[in-house]
């Protein structure tokens, strides 16, 4: 029994404190991405384009666009022009 109490209860605890810890984590990160593909649903390259300034070179906001999505791990066609980098797409 004082092994039991010593050993094996502990390491329960920790098990069931990581797994409640995962479950909010990803109940979170589920919820957050579910809110970003309901205000920032995909896009075309056309409709991109049209978004951004007048006189804007297309090859260069296109190749923008790709890198912004590489890096910030956001699907390409939910890179919008007019996105801020840290409160849409967490940059930060």
């Amino acid at each position: 029994m004082d092994i039991f109490c010593e050993r094996i209860v502990p390491i329960a605890l920790v098990a069931i404190l990581a797994w409640i810890l995962f479950y909010i984590l990803r109940k979170t990160s589920l919820r957050r991405k579910r809110s970003f593909d309901q205000q920032w649903p995909p896009i075309s390259d056309e409709e991109f384009l049209r978004r951004c300034s007048v006189g804007t070179n297309p090859r260069v906001a296109l190749g923008v666009r790709r890198i912004i999505a590489e890096q910030l791990c956001v699907p390409y066609s939910q890179v919008y022009p007019e996105q801020s980098f840290v409160n849409d797409l967490g940059a930060d």
